[in-house]
């Protein structure tokens, strides 16, 4: 065995056992997506007498408290969610919706407007929008327009991970966020 070969194999070995750790490690948490401070609040309403309910309560509830504070439970509003997807929007990133809730909170369209947009002759226009988001075509649709800021703007998802961005009435162009 020379000595590609073996580190082909050791390599091999390595993602196999990562895969399976990672694999064993999902399975661990998406069977118990509550967090242990957050279960014990919850474990108090099936007590029965309204003093001990209440002792369990409290104490919970300083758990819950201390884990926030410590970064151990992070509780995010449901809007900065939703505002931090739209923000990422056209970013490749990984999926995190079991983070969320469990709740699959993809956007499939952006409306925005535009601010300006500047064309190179070979590589296509550049949009700059009024979200902060920098979109780049590409492909070669010609795209004919007189480059205002306040013209509406849509992206949406399209095939296989790309984008389709349209300015006002013209051609949607495959885009790429920047």
């Amino acid at each position: 065995m020379n000595a590609v070969t073996r580190k082909i194999l050791v390599a091999s070995g390595l993602f196999f056992a990562v895969s399976l750790h990672t694999d064993q490690g999902y399975a661990q948490s998406a069977s118990s997506p509550t967090a242990p401070a957050m279960q014990r609040l919850l474990d108090c309403r099936s007590l029965a007498e309204t003093s001990t309910r209440l002792a369990c309560y409290d104490a919970a509830a300083d758990s819950l408290r201390l884990a926030e504070q410590t970064g151990e439970i992070v509780v995010v509003e449901r809007r900065r969610v939703l505002e931090t997807n739209r923000a990422l929007f056209g970013f490749a990133l990984p999926d995190v919706s079991s983070l969320l809730g469990g709740e699959r909170s993809q956007l499939d369209e952006v409306e925005t407007t535009l601010e300006r947009a500047s064309y190179v002759a070979g590589a296509g226009w550049t949009f700059y929008l009024a979200d902060g988001s920098t979109w780049r075509q590409i492909d070669t649709t010609p795209l004919q327009f007189r480059a205002s800021a306040g013209l509406p703007v849509k992206i949406r998802r399209a095939a296989m991970g790309s984008y389709m961005l349209k300015v006002a009435n013209n051609p949607a162009v495959r885009a790429k966020r920047q």
